[in-house]
């Protein structure tokens, strides 16, 4: 009977269908409830999108079918040793799409209306290095889309020591030769997820956060010791930094830069820089500053 269209479907049949259908429903449900609570929070649309490679390793769970339900690693040519199957191609496919790959295969020989459900629970294929000042620097597994933010969150966060710049390393193929892209981001924005949110990872990426860069300044200034350098901090930005100068200070500033055995000595009037007749020098980690005492 047709009604506006829609085709009212039999009792008989729609018990039938309810029958077939409904166990299928019932174990989707159980394994969403017993899911880990990281990978709950990691995103469920960031991991069902997620396509599993080479050293990942998968969980099959077969409803009624015990014989058939395990864990199974992902080989390095990309395919699983499964149960009846032997050798299956999976790299490259969803969870949904090895599930819905697995029950068809089963069902032309060996089952009727397999049911399938498959997670994967060691994440191994993506790795991502992040190294420099951050808590626990190492290698680290993409589990879908990660971004910048999240694997420094991940490393366990910005140490102390940090320097004010993290460098994101990846290789682009550019005509079949692979080339180094950086991308330098502010290392307090990303702490705070300012920066970073929106910049995915990709496998084989390099996170590198800065250590602290530092100079030392001292003569007369009103407070001579050692200050954090930032990006491009000029000579008279540092003496702005330590307060400025002292009430006998001339006009001479000398930088001292390099080691021992390769150490050269810079000499700077800031009254020429302040008339903008001498350029205002960058200062580099490491530099000594010596702002000499004026003769009466």
């Amino acid at each position: 009977m047709i009604e506006g269209g829609v085709r009212a479907v039999p009792r008989r049949e729609l018990c039938y269908l309810l029958a077939m259908r409904l166990p299928r429903l019932l174990f989707a449900l159980m394994v969403v409830a017993v899911a880990p609570v990281d990978a709950q929070e990691a995103g469920p649309a960031a991991l069902a999108s997620y396509r599993v490679g080479a050293g990942d390793v998968l969980r099959v769970e077969a409803y009624n079918h015990d014989e058939i339900s395990g864990e199974f690693a992902v080989e390095a040519g990309g395919a699983i040793s499964f149960p009846l199957l032997g050798q299956i191609e999976v790299a490259g496919r969803t969870t949904a799409e090895i599930a819905d790959r697995l029950e068809m295969l089963l069902e032309e020989d060996y089952y009727v209306d397999v049911q399938l459900q498959v997670e994967v629970t060691e994440y191994r294929s993506k790795p991502v290095t992040v190294l420099g000042e951050v808590a626990r620097p190492g290698t680290y597994y993409l589990e879908g889309r990660t971004s910048l933010h999240q694997i420094v969150a991940e490393a366990g966060g910005i140490r102390p020591s940090a320097g004010a710049i993290i460098e994101l390393r990846r290789l682009r193929d550019v005509e079949g030769v692979a080339e180094p892209v950086v991308r330098v981001f502010h290392t307090a924005a990303v702490s705070t997820g300012e920066e970073g949110r929106d910049v995915s990872l990709e496998p084989g990426d390099v996170v590198s956060v800065s250590v602290k860069q530092r100079y030392f300044i001292t003569g007369e200034i009103s407070s001579p010791g050692q200050y954090d350098l930032s990006p491009g901090m000029t000579l008279m930005q540092a003496i702005s930094q330590a307060g400025g100068q002292g009430k006998f200070a001339s006009q001479t500033v000398e930088v001292h830069r390099g080691r021992d055995d390769a150490k050269e000595i810079m000499t700077f009037d800031l009254s020429q820089i302040r008339k903008g007749k001498t350029q205002d020098p960058i200062i580099e980690a490491g530099d000594v500053l010596i702002v000499r005492r004026r003769f009466f």
